[in-house]
């Protein structure tokens, strides 16, 4: 891979990795409830799921889930009901959701990981994402680790940038966003963001 090629692979990962997704609306609502230190815990849960998915294309199982309508469709219909389960959680959370002065009301950081980490997890366009743009960019006639190590730490690094750069964002400006924490309205607005989700995931070809 020359560096023009590479340079054309980097923006699409800034591109990807800049978009709004489930992810990130959860790593900024994270970021306004608990804390910039607490929503670390779940940005790196959402790296480490992006890993995992460009390990799983990366060794052909992606090609074989794209190739497969049915396992396929199986991954689609987790990922749907995991963003819906979400969706309903957040909204029903309600007090759970105020804004958090005793960081001991706050999720174990572990359960801010799981969370984030199955969120990502859940989503076959990742798969799809991988499996379609490395074959793209990686040479067969050259050392395939090398490429994929490079490829791979280029998407993680863009997400895991982006990803905590919403969290800073939201936890800078949450003072703003108080009365809307605690009247309740943000809650059911991103709970109702997961439900959208979940809805273009669902009917998504």
């Amino acid at each position: 891979m020359d560096f023009s090629q590479y340079l054309v692979y980097l923006t699409i990962s800034v591109v990807a990795s800049a978009s709004v997704g489930p992810s990130v609306i959860l790593a900024a609502s994270n970021g306004i409830n608990f804390g910039r230190k607490k929503a670390l815990a779940g940005v790196i849960g959402h790296v480490f799921a992006i890993f995992l998915l460009a390990i799983i294309s990366a060794t052909g199982v992606g090609a074989l889930l794209l190739t497969s309508p049915m396992i396929f469709a199986v991954i689609k219909v987790i990922g749907v009901v995991y963003l819906l389960y979400v969706g309903i959680q957040i909204i029903r959370s309600k007090g759970s959701w105020a804004f958090q002065v005793d960081v001991n009301q706050a999720p174990t950081s572990a359960a801010l990981f799981r969370k984030s980490f199955l969120i990502a997890l859940s989503n076959p366009k990742a798969i799809v994402f991988f499996s379609s743009l490395f074959p793209q960019f990686i040479s067969a006639s050259k050392p395939l680790l090398p490429q994929f190590l490079l490829l791979a730490s280029t998407s993680l690094i863009n997400a895991f940038a982006f990803t905590f750069g919403y969290v800073l964002v939201a936890y800078k400006f949450k003072q703003k966003l108080l009365h809307g924490i605690n009247q309740g309205w943000l809650p059911k607005l991103t709970g109702s963001i997961f439900l959208f989700f979940a809805g273009a995931l669902a009917i998504n070809r």
